[in-house]
């Protein structure tokens, strides 16, 4: 019988939830996520990553099991390496956090000096850009778009969405927000350089991951008038402890709560989790695949842009 096993340290609300609803049908093992070298896992067998742990424990010991599931918003980079290299079954959670991150991004919109009805620039078009560019045209924004690869058939005019290499998106836009995983080429994908290409009163929106932005660059922008505004609920250390001149002048909105401890949200997530863990295992379509992404080639508008990066699926 196939084994699940879930890899978090204590007090995860989200594994506590999957573990809840697992163990009612199936065989479950708990470990630390440093014990995940030690399992002897079979190609049926799933794992489940949650938050917590060091990134180390999982570069080397993933490779036997059917499916990894990571449980977080923010996948360690090891996990998006192995899932790059095409070896193994890689799922995230964008396709049950899409709508939430959708509502954060907007919420994000209020204290900052937003233009009303501006101009967005959407970058990284997997699920959580698609539900991003979707609401901000229900809005009535003007929406572009900027991704490495070439979108599937018809989702630009489903959307009413155009598409600009991440160089024009900047530069046009007056809301630019971020959805993209970390990797080498987005390290930071917003740097000094992009900074100045976008428009002074325009505000930046990042919920991707720390390293996509240069947060020194970041601030200095925001200090001399570059920038307009920015808005992050994944901030590094230039931010860990947001500048109150920068707070109280609402150019700075800052948020380290998770969208995994938002009411109901661990039980979402379980449930999400749990149908994927069914999926795999009954050789159904699994959600949230990780998919290897290659660089555009000649003649895609991404090829012209400064740097692009593997959306958020």
């Amino acid at each position: 019988m196939p084994i699940t096993y879930i890899a978090s340290c204590d007090n995860d609300p989200v594994c506590d939830a999957v573990e809840s609803l697992l163990s009612q049908n199936g065989d479950v093992v708990r470990v630390t996520p440093k014990a995940v070298g030690d399992l002897r896992p079979k190609v049926t067998d799933c794992l489940v990553v949650g938050l917590g742990g060091a990134e180390d424990a999982y570069q080397l010991d993933l490779l036997d099991f059917g499916l990894v599931q990571f449980a977080g918003c923010r996948p360690p980079g090891p996990i998006l390496e192995i899932a790059a290299s095409g070896r193994i079954k890689i799922a995230g959670i964008s396709p049950v956090i899409s709508q939430r991150v959708a509502n954060r991004v907007t919420g994000f919109t209020g204290p900052l000096p937003t233009i009303p009805i501006g101009d967005w620039g959407v970058v990284g078009l997997g699920t959580v850009g698609t539900d991003v560019a979707r609401r901000a045209v229900a809005n009535r924004s003007k929406v572009s778009i900027a991704e490495i690869r070439t979108p599937r058939s018809g989702i630009l005019s489903e959307l009413g969405v155009r598409r600009n290499s991440l160089d024009l998106l900047v530069a046009g836009s007056d809301v630019v927000t971020l959805h993209v995983h970390a990797g080498p080429t987005a390290s930071p994908l917003i740097s000094e350089r992009e900074l100045k290409l976008m428009k002074s009163d325009a505000v930046l929106i990042n919920t991707s991951d720390t390293s996509v932005v240069d947060e020194l660059a970041v601030e200095q922008a925001l200090r001399s008038g570059d920038l307009s505004g920015y808005a992050t609920d994944c901030p590094g250390p230039t931010f860990e402890t947001p500048e109150e001149s920068l707070v109280s002048a609402g150019k700075l909105v800052v948020t380290t709560n998770p969208l995994t401890n938002q009411i109901g949200a661990p039980q979402q997530i379980a449930r999400f989790i749990e149908t994927n863990l069914k999926a795999f295992q009954s050789g159904g379509q699994v959600q949230g695949l990780y998919e290897p992404v290659d660089f555009p080639v000649a003649g895609d508008p991404s090829f012209w842009s400064s740097r692009m990066s593997p959306r958020q699926d």
